[in-house]
């Protein structure tokens, strides 16, 4: 799951100064979930420009925004309210967003902040566990991250901060590598701790459209 938090409705605001008609989409899939973009987050933003005095042409929930299929699909229900719409507010990730911007030649606004891909552990109670980096190495270090999950993203083992257990950089946190070393320990896998991974390639940040 993508995970995104709230903006803070004055940045929204300011984003929609210069437009009075304002449309207002939701994402019924993760930031509903995360209680940044569901349905009762899209009645809230209403009342929230309401207050501004702005004038709510349309809101819509979309199960996945980020899914340029879906979206075309969905966006027909409020298409004939699209004409008096001067700027659109879009409670979902930032991928949702662009979505909705390319398809629709209006005025986009982003209503959350997105974060990282994350487990749910309840509602409310995430972690981070991937960064989406395009070089997994799962394989190898016993099935945990240690690029997303130690703060400095090492690859080749711990710093010598640590003190056998506790991480040096957030003390309430078991060092990741520890952790790489019993899961490997307990796969009968110890001779993966010596593995050299070379350094990551960033030229991979360079997105190819297809894959």
């Amino acid at each position: 799951m993508f995970l995104t938090t709230r903006k803070d409705i004055k940045e929204i605001i300011d984003a929609a100064e210069k437009y009075q008609n304002i449309g207002i989409v939701g994402c019924a899939s993760c930031a509903s979930i995360c209680l940044t973009g569901g349905s009762a987050q899209v009645v809230e933003m209403e009342q929230s420009l309401k207050k501004e005095g702005k004038n709510i042409t349309f809101t819509i929930s979309i199960d996945e925004p980020c899914d340029m299929r879906v979206l075309k699909e969905d966006m027909r229900f409020v298409e004939d309210n699209l004409e008096n719409t001067d700027a659109i507010v879009v409670l979902s990730c930032g991928t949702g967003v662009q979505t909705i911007s390319g398809l629709i030649k209006k005025k986009v606004i982003a209503g959350t902040n997105s974060k990282y891909i994350a487990k749910t552990e309840h509602i409310g109670e995430y972690s981070p566990l991937c960064r989406g980096c395009d070089e997994c190495r799962l394989n190898f270090t016993g099935g945990v991250c240690t690029i997303t999950l130690c703060p400095k993203g090492l690859l080749n083992g711990p710093c010598e901060g640590h003190n056998g257990i506790k991480c040096e950089v957030d003390e309430e946190a078991n060092c990741i590598f520890m952790t790489s070393y019993a899961n490997m320990k307990n796969f009968g896998e110890e001779e993966n701790i010596v593995r050299i991974f070379s350094p990551r390639d960033h030229s991979i940040k360079t997105i190819k459209k297809n894959i």
